[in-house]
């Protein structure tokens, strides 16, 4: 959402629906750097049936600035390697979309 200053003076700076705006501009710009966060991490795309006959943990986490919770697991670099990377943003809530998760790699687990 692009803010104006004429927007601003036309509602009043104080307003709910001037507040509302803002808020939802802020929320836009935390959603877009959690996803350069996850793409910089390392994402793969991999379905609940894959995930299961891994035997990997289901995580959800809930964001106050997203209206859904993301779903995803964390995959040691093995498991990460056979499935397809994720290399973009919109390729990434496809991924989430379709398939209800998204695998994550994580760098700290030893297995």
């Amino acid at each position: 959402m692009y803010i104006t200053q004429e927007f601003l003076e036309k509602v009043g700076a104080r307003s709910p629906m001037a507040r509302a705006a803002l808020v939802q501009a802020g929320d836009k710009i935390r959603v877009k750097a959690l996803k350069k966060a996850l793409l910089s991490i390392g994402v793969c795309e991999i379905t609940k049936e894959e995930a299961k006959l891994l035997g990997a943990l289901i995580r959800e986490k809930k964001y106050t600035f997203m209206g859904n919770t993301i779903s995803y697991v964390l995959l040691n670099e093995e498991n990460f390697s056979r499935f397809k990377r994720i290399n973009n943003s919109t390729k990434l809530e496809i991924a989430h979309i379709r398939n209800g998760l998204i695998g994550i790699k994580d760098k700290g687990q030893t297995e």
